[in-house]
C-alpha cells in the first residue's frame, strides 16, 4: 500500500491553467473521489489529513481564486 499525499496552491491568474491540472474554483468543494478518478488513484491511499486540509483550503477561497491540487506517492 502506498500513501498518496496532497498539496495545493492558490492561483488567481487563469493564464496559469496550462496542461492537465486539478483545480477547485472558489465556492466549490474539493471532491476527493473526483480527484482519485481523475488520476486513477485508490481512494483508500489518500492521506486523510491531507484531504481535510485541502477541503479546508478550498472552503477559504475567495472569488477569483482557484486551488490547484497536486499529489505525490510515497511508498
Amino acid at each position: 500500500m502506498s500513501t498518496v499525499n496532497l498539496t495545493y496552491t492558490v492561483v488567481t491568474n487563469p493564464d496559469s491553467f496550462v496542461g492537465f491540472k486539478y483545480y477547485v474554483k472558489a465556492g466549490e468543494a474539493f471532491d476527493a473521489d473526483d480527484f482519485v478518478d481523475s488520476y486513477k488513484l485508490n481512494r483508500a491511499d489518500l492521506d486523510a489529513d491531507d484531504v481535510l486540509a485541502t477541503q479546508d483550503a478550498a472552503e477559504k477561497l475567495t472569488p477569483g481564486e482557484w486551488l490547484t491540487v497536486f499529489h505525490s506517492v510515497a511508498a
